[in-house]
């Protein structure tokens, strides 16, 4: 997965802006993908499509995913992971391995610690990537394999 590095730092700030320094906040990556290389173009914050999404942690309602598919649709993009924030690290808790984003094998779900408090890149975050019934593997030892943070991308 590829990222600008000027979009990726801008994600960071909506997150520590939406999150205040004091609750978890998140949001959808948006982008293309082409055979297994996904291309992240966009950021769409939780909290736009479900105002009542931040609640201290994220309790979004997965009813409003039509929004989500609706603009992905109109601008020819689709979800290529999600993000979010904790308050310390970057383990998952059981709620995000209980309730992942998109439920479908090989979605990429981001984690950056401390509510973002600072620019974190790929080694500082947590990385997983869904395998079905509620598994997970750990990407995040292996993170340049897997998220790049670029100048251009």
């Amino acid at each position: 997965m590829n990222c600008r590095r000027s979009l990726w730092l801008d994600t960071l700030a909506l997150l520590r802006e939406r999150g205040r320094g004091h609750r978890e906040s998140g949001g959808f990556l948006l982008g293309r993908r082409v055979d297994s290389l996904r291309t992240i173009e966009a950021f769409l914050p939780y909290d736009d499509v479900d105002p009542q999404a931040l609640r201290g942690t994220i309790l979004f309602d997965g009813s409003k995913m039509d929004v989500v598919w609706n603009l992905c649709r109109r601008q020819g993009l689709e979800v290529v992971a999600d993000v979010h924030t904790h308050p310390g690290g970057v383990g998952q808790s059981q709620t995000d391995r209980d309730n992942p984003m998109i439920p479908e094998v090989g979605h990429i779900a981001l984690i950056v610690p401390n509510f973002a408090d600072r620019a974190y890149f790929p080694g500082d975050i947590g990385i997983y990537e869904y395998r079905g019934r509620r598994q997970w593997i750990d990407r995040s030892d292996d993170a340049d394999r897997y998220f790049a943070v670029r100048r251009f991308a």
